[in-house]
């Protein structure tokens, strides 16, 4: 069964993340052909990129047309979409886009007459919570960032109101998955079947007795607003304030220079025990670094199955997070993360200094529950559920 899997295999995010893992593991199911999201043609370099993948799975020759598109925040016409896949020559039995983002693999199917299926991995955001996510995320910094405000408010509604469009558009869409309830609860597409991916997002390794802890907390990700970088300082200075004394290391990259001189001038300002440990390249070193946390605080307020969070439980290392819905569908069923209010710090604060005087919820990762909930997300079970989803679909 030829599979055509529609998507951009990049390495930036959890989600992107998931696509690369799942379409290399998808081969042992399909015969699976790769074609890439337009915007892939923006970057420089995505034909060696290309080159990089073959003897992986098939790309069409197509793909290695020399393209160069101009770069676009928001959701680009309809018609660019359409004569971007009109260029493909290409035939198959079903296509499958693990990240739907933009809507190559909807007018690839139309064009085609082949059924389609699509994974979405965060959740169709409302207007309300398009602003309210952003505002939070900005605090303390919200009126030296009101452009961004606006413009990420803007973003973030019209990107969602934009995979709803095209998605109504699909003839032959056959399911849509979600990697949380709370991603699936937030498709409003009518008779179209949902299915929730289970597991959703997986490890490949986990720690199955307890090592010694240092005298620190974690924080790593893509260290983005919405990603919870200023309420993570604002907390630590929060503890600062009632007394309590902790070393904060955060890993990850800075994608927006002002909001990287805003972070160290808050942390010099307040005199912040933080080390900044820049992108770590080496996967077994970011390991041992969570593996000797004590927690990892993550005020993210945007997410669909945080692999962030999969990954310290993996690690043996507790998790304090924001209760937006995806999250909290995913993982509130375990002893070893504990939720607050989204946006309140206080709280969150509060919950830290309560955490680091728990043993029993420190060793918490290593109770059979959790154990078993890592051991069952691993990629191979990932791509074995995706694929039968698929098959039962055709």
């Amino acid at each position: 069964m030829k599979l055509i899997v529609v998507n951009k295999l990049g390495d930036y995010s959890g989600g992107s993340r998931h696509v690369r893992e799942v379409t290399k593991r998808l081969t042992k199911y399909f015969d699976v052909v790769y074609v890439p999201y337009a915007d892939v043609y923006t970057e420089d370099g995505s034909i060696d990129d290309l080159k990089k993948l073959e003897g992986i799975f098939k790309i069409p020759s197509e793909a290695y047309k020399e393209r160069k598109f101009k770069p676009s925040l928001f959701p680009r016409s309809a018609k660019f979409y359409k004569e971007y896949i009109d260029e493909f020559d290409i035939d198959g039995d079903f296509i499958y886009d693990p990240d739907f983002v933009t809507p190559e693999a909807v007018f690839l199917s139309n064009k085609l007459d082949v059924s389609l299926g699509a994974t979405l991995h965060v959740p169709i955001y409302s207007l309300r919570q398009s602003i309210s996510y952003t505002y939070y995320s900005l605090k303390p910094f919200v009126y030296r960032s009101i452009d961004y405000l606006l413009g990420r408010t803007y973003w973030l509604y019209a990107i969602s109101r934009s995979k709803v469009k095209f998605l109504k558009r699909a003839k032959y869409i056959k399911f849509i998955a979600g990697v949380s309830k709370g991603t699936l609860d937030s498709i409003k597409l009518g008779n179209v079947k949902k299915v929730l991916l289970n597991p959703p997002n997986g490890v490949d390794y986990y720690l199955d007795h307890e090592s010694e802890k240092d005298d620190y907390i974690i924080f790593w990700t893509t260290l983005i607003p919405s990603k919870g970088i200023f309420n993570l300082i604002n907390i630590l200075n929060i503890l600062k304030q009632k007394g309590v004394r902790i070393k904060l290391k955060v890993a990850g990259k800075f994608l927006y220079p002002r909001f990287e001189r805003l972070f160290f001038d808050y942390i010099k300002k307040k005199k912040l025990d933080v080390e900044y440990l820049g992108f770590i390249k080496e996967d077994h070193k970011l390991r041992e670094i969570i593996e000797r946390a004590k927690l990892l605080v993550y005020p993210s307020l945007a997410d669909g199955f945080s692999l962030v969070i999969l990954e310290s439980l993996a690690l043996g290392t507790p998790v304090i997070t924001y209760s937006i819905p995806t999250v909290y569908s995913a993982f509130n069923t375990l002893p070893a993360v504990r939720f607050v209010r989204p946006g309140d710090i206080n709280t969150f604060a509060t919950q830290i200094e309560r955490s680091l005087k728990d043993e029993e919820f420190l060793r918490s990762p290593f109770e059979d529950s959790v154990k078993e909930f890592v051991k069952f997300h691993t990629w191979d079970n990932v791509a074995e559920g995706i694929a039968k989803i698929i098959k039962e679909s055709v």
